[in-house]
Parts: C-alpha cells; structure tokens; sequence
C-alpha cells in the first residue's frame, strides 16, 4: 500500500500505478534526509510510460522482414536515440546521487543502485555524473551531443588529476607561473587539434574558428575554467579511442614534477629476470623496464621485426589462410594439421630480440671480457661433432644442454665459438679462430655474389642493406675442417633458415642444388615431403 504522506505538486497529475517489484510495506532505511518531498517513491510515467510503450512496439518488429534501406535507416536512428536517452540518462542518475535518492529502496550507493537496475550497462555511470556536476562546461558539451560519454570519461579523469594543483592563492600551477602554464597549454590544444586534421593552411577558415576558440577558452575566470574547456574543447574534436595520448601530454604539460616522479618510480622498480624453464626447453623472460629501457628496446624491436626476412612467407601464410577461411581459426590459437601457421605477434616480437641479440654478438659490439670477446660458448666432444651415437649432448656456457640442431646451425655463426675436447678433456680447437673467414674475405665473396644471396628468388634483384648475407660453409666445417672461398656462400637468413631449420634442398642462380650438408643433385618432388 501507498504511504499516506502530501504528494509533491509535480507528481499530482500521476495516475495511481504501482509495480508489483516496489516493496512499499517496507520501512525506509537510515540515512541523510532527503529534500524530496514524499518519503515513497513515485513511479515514473507520462513522458516515460509512453516511451516504453514504443520500446515494446520495437521489440515486437522483426527487423529481418523490414525492406534493407529501411532496416538501415532504423537502426541508425536507434544507434542515435540510444545515445540520447544515455546522455539524459546520467542527468538522471546524477540527481538520484545528489539527493541520496538511492537510499529509498535500500541501495547504499547510486553505483550499486545503477548497477542493479542495468546489469549490462557502464557502473560508471554513476561516477561521470557526479563528475559531470563539477564540470559544467564538460557537462554541456555531453548534453549537446558534441563529445561523447566514452571521451567524458577520459575528460573528467584528466581533470581530477589536475584540479588540486590549480586555482592557488599563488597562482602557481606544480609549481610554474599560471599566467604562462595556461596559454601555453591552449595553444598546444590548437596544435594537437590542428594536427588531427592533418594541418590547416593560413587561409584556412577552420583555422580562424579555432584560433578563436582558443581565445575564447583562455577567457574563462578561473585556472580550472580554462583548462576544462581546453580539454572539452580537444575532446570535441578528436575521437574518444585517440584522446588518451594527447589529453596525458596536456595532464604532464601542467604538472611536469608528475613525469619526474613517473620516470623515477619505472626506475626504482625496474628489474629482470631470466629463468630455465623447468623441462629445458628454453628460458622465461620476465621483469620491469624502466622508461629509457623500455623505449630503447621498443626502437630496437620495432626495426628488427621489420626487417625480419621470414615476413614475406607470413604474409603469403595469412592470404592463403584467409582464402580458405582459415585465418579466424589462426587468429584464436588453433592448430590446423598440415597448414603453414605463420607467426604471430609474441613470435615476431622474439624472432626480433634473437635476431637483434645476434647481431650484437657477432659484429663483436660487446668488446671483450677478460681478454676473450663475448661470444656464445658451447661445450661439445668429437663425438658429438660426428654425431656419434650415445655421443653426449653440447652444453653451453649458462649450464644448459643444447641440442645438436641447434648447434648445427650456430656452426655458420661467428658470434658463437665452440670448444672441443679430447677424450681426455683437453680443448683440441676454438673453432671460432680456426673456421671463420676474415673481413677481407667476407667481402670478396659478397662482391662475387653480386651482394646478394644466392638462393635463386630468395632476395631482391638489388642488394639489400637490410638484409645482411652471413658465410656459409658449403660442406660442414664439423666434418671436412676446412675454410676457403671456393667453398664458402654468403647466403640470407631466411636461406639459412631454409637449410638449418627447414632441413629442405634449395636451388642456387647457377642452377646447383644445396642442403645442410653440401651440394647434391636435383632432388625429386617427394624429396622435401614430410615422414609418414
């Protein structure tokens, strides 16, 4: 039943219905008071009761039966309508906060009370209307549709970090004179909006619109004023998904000691560690970088992917998977039995660590350590070198066992030295000194090569900077011990790759054949077909 309580003139003309959800017997809880006149809550109808009325009109339509262009048109219109009734709807929400409305029917908060009601819904909600009480130019820009909630958010974020530091008795702001902090800022504003729309010549009027803007926002009365409207203001013009970057360069512009503190803190937690793997089968990176750190690798990284000369056949992969309709199943981790997967992200952001480690290594750019260069080192018995059976496997300086595939494909490696022992266990040879050409000779054979790989369409028709051609031993130097031109190649890494890791016989410009163990003759097709 209702409460016998004086009904607030607003609601006289509301028709008497109650749903049946409203436990009206119950009493209401402890709390601040209200300023609402009736202590019952009043169902909402009229204006909204005629709206969902059209709501369930909606529901009943089947949109699949609607002719195209008007299935289209409606949807449209709803998206609009939808984001309508969500900007009115933190108006309302705002208010329910305000007046502790949410107490009347037991919620403790109007974040509960939101959620409760719209379990699909933002939560949030109820925090960027009370934020939006705070920000009228914010609020107003919202209301009339020219920033959108999701950019509100980011706004009113922006805001609150800011607000403590302005409007001081000083006028000081993180500790620069405001009277140079704010036009500085509402120029870079203009920069940033400018920049958006891939820059606006002298004569442009658009330009004199937002000169004038910018005038406009400098005029506010107080530190806040101009700041928020410089940001509803960028929030106006660039979309909600690419204002993140440019509100934080706004955010640190006026409190630089924040990007100090934010530098400091990465470098006080800044650590890394580099752990086995419990089965052997690799190592687990992991730790904090601090922002020159992490920047520096992020350069780094960014050129060695693009480099990487295993792209082109991932690109091939990819088409192929998408004319099969493959490329989904890829996209989410599947294996498909027979297929060519090509990298993903996480392996071609290791692919390049590797890649940029190696070249560290072997163009010799970690000097020496105690009169030797730092190489990797591997520990491997004559034995193992003639793959002997039950030869033991090679270990490598770090304690880990290597497997002799691996250490194959570093025979053709400079960076690596390989120090085999006698029975006995005296070093017989430092490979490295021993098998690896010298500068000189590097040269000439890339000079006899054309400065390009040899493998038949494995490289441009022109040399390549970029793609760097390594020496190559024609015939194992672990069998024949020999190292001279005649049968030496310098040859890519994706044809390096191509015979190490691929085990397949490629074809060179003079028409010869090629695998990991020298030179042999044409293969047949079934050569390169996987074991049953």
């Amino acid at each position: 039943m209702l409460v016998d309580t004086p009904v607030d003139p607003g609601f006289a003309d509301l028709p008497d219905v109650i749903p049946d959800w409203v436990g009206w017997d119950a009493p209401l809880p402890d709390g601040p008071a209200c300023d609402c006149a009736c202590a019952a809550p009043v169902v909402g109808v009229g204006v909204v009761e005629e709206l969902r009325a059209v709501v369930d009109a909606l529901a009943a339509q089947a949109p699949e039966e609607l002719p195209g262009a008007q299935a289209l048109a409606d949807g449209e219109a709803l998206l609009v309508v939808e984001q309508q009734l969500r900007v009115l709807n933190l108006r309302r929400i705002g208010d329910v906060a305000a007046r502790g409305l949410h107490e009347l029917v037991g919620f403790r908060s109007a974040k509960s009370w939101v959620r409760a009601h719209r379990p699909d819904g933002d939560a949030g909600d109820a925090r960027l209307a009370a934020q939006l009480r705070c920000y009228p130019q914010l609020r107003a820009a919202v209301e009339e549709e020219r920033v959108p909630l999701a950019g509100a958010r980011k706004v009113a974020l922006a805001l609150t970090k800011v607000s403590s530091f302005v409007d001081r008795a000083d006028g000081l702001i993180d500790g620069q004179p405001g009277d140079e902090v704010l036009p500085a800022v509402v120029q870079h504003v203009l920069a940033l909006v400018c920049r958006h729309l891939l820059g606006l010549g002298d004569d442009d009027a658009r330009l004199q619109e937002h000169v004038d803007r910018a005038r406009a926002v400098l005029g506010a009365a107080s530190q806040l004023d101009v700041i928020e409207g410089a940001l509803s203001w960028l929030a106006e013009e660039i979309p909600a998904r690419q204002l993140s970057g440019p509100l934080d360069e706004i955010v640190m512009a006026l409190l630089p000691s924040q990007l100090e503190e934010r530098g400091d803190k990465g470098h006080a937690r800044r650590g890394l560690s580099l752990t086995p793997l419990d089965d052997g089968s690799g190592w687990h990176l992991c730790g904090d970088l601090d922002l020159e750190a992490g920047e520096r690798l992020w350069t780094a990284l960014r050129a060695e992917a693009a480099r990487d000369p295993r792209n082109p056949s991932d690109t091939d992969a990819w088409e192929r998977a998408r004319d099969n309709g493959d490329a989904d199943l890829w996209a989410l981790g599947a294996d498909l039995a027979g297929a060519e997967h090509p990298r993903g992200r996480r392996e071609r952001l290791h692919d390049a660590l590797a890649r940029l480690i190696g070249r560290y290594l072997e163009h010799g750019l970690g000097g020496t350590h105690a009169k030797r260069p730092v190489q990797v080192s591997v520990l491997i018995s004559e034995a193992t070198v003639g793959e002997r059976p039950g030869a033991p496997p090679p270990r490598a300086d770090s304690g880990r066992l290597i497997p002799r595939a691996v250490v194959r494909r570093w025979w053709c490696d400079s960076s690596v030295t390989a120090f085999v022992l006698t029975l006995g266990g005296k070093a017989l040879r430092a490979v490295h000194s021993q098998r690896t050409l010298s500068a000189v000779e590097q040269r000439a054979l890339q000079i006899e090569g054309g400065g390009r790989c040899p493998g038949d369409g494995c490289c441009p028709d022109t040399p390549d900077p970029l793609v760097p051609l390594r020496p190559h031993h024609v015939f194992g130097y672990a069998e024949s011990q020999v190292t001279c031109l005649e049968e030496t190649l310098a040859i890519c890494d994706a044809l390096h790759h191509d015979l190490h890791d691929g085990r397949r016989t490629v074809r060179l410009r003079d028409g010869r054949y090629l695998n990991e163990h020298g030179f042999v003759e044409r293969p047949s097709p079934f050569d390169d077909a996987p074991p049953f």
